[in-house]
């Protein structure tokens, strides 16, 4: 009797622990509840952006503008330690995703434009890779989300270029056509937007009054450009950071810059990597990665003989602002304004001392986890970055007409 009822007790506590087993790895897959989605678990109250709201929600039909948001270094849910830093309260990803759809409620924007690092660490395995789902779709698009019928055009960064890119580029024809990243073999593109509504054409007769975004794989760039220099992760990059796909894009970047010239009212070029920084990680990547190096030096020139108007990048985990002009010899200078936005939820990274920064610094933070708004009319370009909590952390405007970055 006493060895049956040892028996069973052996058996009890196997099925307890069994229990406990499943519990534990159901867990992991599951949402935290600190990371709820849904319209009662609302971080700030949305009359937060009543004032955003009467600035760029309302434009009479001469005035209208284009409003697009952008996000970088973004895909980190679920990374303990990672996500927002050891000291932030949850997931900053999600807090920052909540802000975006609260503001949306506000100010629709016509698409969101990301900036790379779209899924840490090491890209996407696969289009049923459930980090589609745990960290994109749950995250800004389900549970009846504002953002729900938003285009995203995405940009690819050095982590992401880690895993199979391939899979970020075919989610949108096999998945979500929201999701764009290129097509075929190429994980860049350009779209066109009219300045007063209307949507994206390749193609448009109205140039006088229409955004050209040009989304650039950096990465993929660095292939050519870096030569033989040491670059980040190249023991992992597959092809599609090769020097062959480095020089095609290269080549198809110079063809369209040099064909929209002149056609737009404004160009504005996303990409990943920076190409002027007050991050303290800056200095230290040139001399680390000189791949980094020279291909920041490469697309300067290209761009700032350009008429591109605005480059937008995220990989420094800041908010920045940095302007430069040059002599147009035609009487005026030619401004190109650089901003970084890489607070979408990875920890935020260090800024050098303001005697140190480069020369073209205007603005710079690192407080904050967030995102940023753009406002585009045919003359002015705004820029709001909320932060991670719903607050205004920096704002930023300039316009066509500008001579003189400040």
């Amino acid at each position: 009797m006493i060895g049956v009822k040892r028996r069973r007790c052996v058996h009890l506590l196997f099925f307890i622990c069994v229990l406990v087993a499943i519990s534990s790895f159901s867990s992991s897959f599951t949402i935290p509840e600190e990371e709820e989605i849904g319209e009662g678990k609302k971080l700030r109250d949305n009359n937060q952006f009543e004032d955003l709201k009467e600035r760029y929600g309302h434009r009479s039909s001469s005035d209208s503008n284009l409003i697009f948001y952008t996000i970088g270094d973004w895909g980190v849910r679920g990374i303990d330690g990672i996500d927002g830093g050891k000291n932030f309260p949850g997931s900053a990803q999600m807090a920052v995703a909540q802000q975006m759809k609260l503001l949306a409620e506000n100010v629709q924007p016509q698409f969101v434009a990301t900036l790379g690092d779209n899924f840490y660490g090491a890209g996407v395995g696969s289009l049923e890779d459930r980090q589609w789902d745990y960290k994109y779709e749950q995250v800004y698009l389900k549970n009846n989300s504002s953002l729900r019928s938003t285009r995203w055009f995405a940009s690819l960064g050095d982590h992401d270029h880690c895993g199979n890119v391939q899979a970020q580029i075919d989610y949108h024809s096999a998945k979500n056509y929201l999701w764009h990243l290129g097509k075929a073999k190429t994980p860049y593109y350009h779209k066109e937007f009219r300045i007063g509504g209307g949507s994206s054409t390749s193609d448009s007769d109205n140039i006088s009054d229409e955004m050209q975004l040009i989304v650039v794989d950096w990465v993929g760039l660095e292939g050519l450009l870096a030569g033989k220099e040491k670059r980040r992760f190249e023991d992992q990059l597959g092809d599609f950071a090769s020097a062959e796909a480095g020089e095609e894009q290269f080549n198809w970047l110079k063809r369209v810059l040099e064909r929209g010239h002149g056609k737009y009212r404004w160009r504005v070029v996303t990409a990943h990597r920076p190409i002027i920084s007050a991050s303290s990680r800056f200095a230290h990547d040139n001399v680390a990665y000189p791949g980094e190096s020279s291909t920041r030096e490469a697309l300067r020139v290209l761009l700032e003989n350009s008429d591109v108007d605005v480059y937008l990048n995220g990989h420094d985990h800041t908010a920045q602002h940095a302007c430069t002009q040059r002599d147009d010899f035609n009487g005026k200078n030619k401004l190109t304004h650089y901003i970084t936005n890489g607070i979408g939820g990875y920890e935020l990274h260090h800024l050098v001392d303001n005697d140190k920064r480069p020369i073209e610094t205007l603005d710079a933070k690192n407080t904050f986890h967030g995102f940023a708004m753009h406002s585009v009319t045919k003359d002015k370009f705004d820029t709001v970055f909320i932060g991670h909590d719903g607050k205004v952390e920096l704002e930023l405007s300039f316009d066509k007409t500008q001579q003189r970055c400040n």
